[in-house]
């Protein structure tokens, strides 16, 4: 399940992306993620497990 939570929220990152004509580059949309992922952190305490994979994918971990 979260690797397909995962799937969706970088597709989402792309499609804003995109639909702004901004860049996209696995490096942006990691740093979109992380960002995310902190505010995350702060509403529910822990971070999110797919938020986190997806994260670790870009970076290429």
């Amino acid at each position: 399940m979260a690797f397909e939570e995962a799937c969706r929220m970088v597709g989402e990152c792309c499609l804003m992306f995109a639909l702004s004509g901004q860049e996209i580059s696995r490096e942006r949309v990691a740093l979109w993620l992380g960002r995310v992922q902190e505010e995350a952190v702060d509403a529910i305490g822990e971070p999110n497990d797919a938020l986190q994979l997806a994260i670790e994918r870009l970076k290429g971990r």
